[in-house]
């Protein structure tokens, strides 16, 4: 199971048995990195195995040494046990930092294992024959002696959401720890459950006079907390105003030169195409620029990403974010990225479209000018704003939070119409997911309203169970550590307390998206960079479908898909419904994806 997890951890290794409890640690070595840092450590009977940053840890530390601790090491790894015996699980509150935590007490015989509040860092449990296994990769599980099924379940899910939602994975026996939580196990007993992160009170609020300058400042704070390193250090920078304000940031407080990164595909249109506005800003903030233009080879991409993903996810954004990881590799050990700036600040359209749901409910004629739209067809660009105008129509028909599933589905298919086995429901888990707590997207949106609450929801699925497992693969494939300073807690919190007004406004088709971060980009960034339609970070899957990959989608259709587990006429229909205008790329590429990550550990259900 340690040699599993060896590619995460090239710079050193340990490992380690005392009564009760056994670990190996795979180490990529930035804070404190020579050998005084390596893991497992024991502290004062405490054995700890931690991967991630606390970037706040010289403040801890500072307030361990006033009460008379003293250190051996420099790392950020030795606060743990200590701040363990003064505060017990209060310690995690504590935090501000990318973590997933284990710690054996010894005296007690007590396991804590704990994740940080957004799920940068996974963490996967296996409770079975007495035991209890830790791991920050799935397919660990698959190498060591564990008794593993497959969750069909898991497989709808990635298909239909492009994901699956912690704690679910794709064993029906192994969970993800959600994030926010951590979970306890005295002398052996079932892990125990227990959440330490919540959302801000909606009723909270900032005051309007002065928020962009607190927003000013606070960005810069937790940008400036996120670059700790003692390991060089750059800045993906796609050309959005999110990694820009990163890394205009970081060039003005950080001493030296900063690395910047970008990467375009050579063989795709303008679409996708933002290493001209990376390369303008890169300019503006006289940063160290590279760009990596690459004539990605379809296939050999498909099978590359299927080999990196542990727990796949279909989004698109991991074949850039692989390339651009491996391209930064040598010059720098630690990247920072732009995720989390959309979902706390309205970055996406159909936030903008929850806002108006309710009063385009009402709006006559509204059911002639869908049926107008289905005539239509699909938009031929990347963004597809036809195609984003009928489904915003179709939303009007249903409440709010269907409406928002439906918007951000890749695939809305029967089960017994994509699968050949029977729909069986699984019993309930005794570990809720980090959404459910909260009543599901309905509770949010009752409790946050419709914009802040669909924020919310993002917050909780799409940021960790997606956009943060593509980051956290595709740049430890590489042994690259990669951060996501908006994730900031103190930012969460002063995002979800904003007015929605001050983050999405005017009407769906004028796409009024990130009001008051762009307010602050204006300020520091090209305002050519700042005033132009959001493209996104992605691949032009949608041309290769139609391109290089058809020849694949022609053998899944006429072989065994996904192992036999799919209909053969399903992938027919979805290929014929792409060939004709329609855009099923997610879906497509999905089926492709997961067909190939089951081929490569012989799964099979004909």
């Amino acid at each position: 199971m340690g040699d599993a997890v060896a590619g995460r951890g090239p710079d050193d290794d340990g490992r380690m048995q005392t009564d009760g409890f056994s670990a190996v640690h795979h180490r990529l070595s930035i804070i404190g990195p020579d050998e005084r840092g390596r893991q497992p450590m024991v502290v004062d009977d405490v054995v700890v195995v931690f991967n991630g940053c606390i970037y706040n840890y010289k403040a801890l530390r500072a307030q361990l040494e006033a009460d008379g601790i003293t250190f051996s090491s420099d790392t950020d790894t030795e606060v743990l046990p200590h701040l363990y015996r003064r505060f017990g699980m209060g310690m995690f509150s504590l935090l501000n930092g990318m973590f997933a935590i284990v710690l054996w007490d010894c005296r007690t015989r007590t396991l804590i294992t704990a994740r940080d509040p957004l799920g940068e860092k996974p963490l996967f449990v296996c409770e079975q024959g007495g035991r209890i296994g830790l791991a920050s990769t799935l397919s660990a599980f698959e190498h060591g002696e564990w008794s593993l099924t497959p969750d069909i379940h898991a497989v709808h899910d990635v298909l239909c959401r492009m994901r699956t939602e912690a704690p679910r994975t794709m064993y029906r026996e192994v969970r993800q720890l959600p994030p926010g939580c951590y979970a306890v196990s005295i002398d052996g007993a079932p892990l125990t459950l227990r959440r330490y992160f919540f959302l801000p009170d909606p009723d909270e609020e900032h005051e309007t006079d002065g928020v962009r300058a607190t927003l000013e400042k606070l960005l810069d704070d937790v940008f400036l907390l996120r670059a700790v390193s003692d390991k060089p250090l750059g800045v993906f920078l796609s050309g959005g105003i999110d990694s820009s304000l990163v890394a205009e940031s970081l060039a003005r407080q950080l001493p030296g030169r900063l690395h910047t990164f970008s990467v375009r595909f050579s063989d795709a249109g303008a679409d996708y195409d933002e290493s001209g506005y990376a390369r303008q800003v890169a300019e503006h903030i006289g940063s160290e620029h590279a760009v990596l233009e690459v004539e990605a080879d379809a296939h050999a991409s498909l099978h590359g990403l299927a080999a990196g993903f542990d727990l796949p996810v279909t989004n698109a954004a991991a074949l850039p974010t692989y390339l651009i990881a491996k391209e930064a590799k040598p010059y720098v050990d630690v990247a920072l990225s732009g995720v989390g700036g959309d979902e706390l600040f309205g970055g996406y359209p159909r936030y903008l479209g929850m806002a108006w749901h309710g009063r385009m409910q009402r709006m006559p004629g509204r059911h002639a000018l869908l049926s107008l739209m289905r005539l239509c067809g699909e938009g031929a660009g990347h963004r597809n704003l036809r195609g984003r105008a009928r489904r915003f129509l179709e939303g009007l028909d249903v409440p709010a939070h269907e409406a928002y599933m439906a918007w951000t589905a890749s695939a809305q298919s029967d089960w017994d119409e994509m699968f050949t086995r029977p729909f069986v429901a699984q019993p309930e888990g005794s570990w809720s997911s980090a959404s459910e707590m909260y009543g599901g997207l309905a509770g949010l949106l009752d409790n946050y309203g419709p914009v802040n609450g669909a924020m919310a929801y993002d917050m909780l699925t799409y940021l960790p169970d997606d956009l943060l497992v593509v980051g956290d693969r595709m740049s430890m494939a590489h042994a690259l550590e990669l951060r996501s300073p908006f994730l900031d807690t103190r930012l969460l919190s002063f995002a979800l307390s904003l007015d929605p007004g001050r983050k999405v406004s005017g009407p769906p088709w004028r796409e009024g998206l990130k009001i008051l971060l762009k307010e602050v980009a204006r300020k520091r960034l090209p305002v050519s960079a700042v005033d132009r339609p959001k493209q996104g970070f992605m691949a032009p899957m949608k041309h290769w479908l139609r391109g290089p990959l058809a020849g694949e989608i022609a053998r899944l259709a006429s072989g065994n898909p996904l192992g036999g587990l799919v209909r053969r006429e399903y992938v027919e229909k979805v290929w014929h419904r792409h060939r004709a205008g329609e855009d099923c790329s997610d879906l497509l590429w999905g089926l492709l994806l997961l067909d190939t990550w089951m081929q490569q550990r012989d799964w099979h259900f004909s």
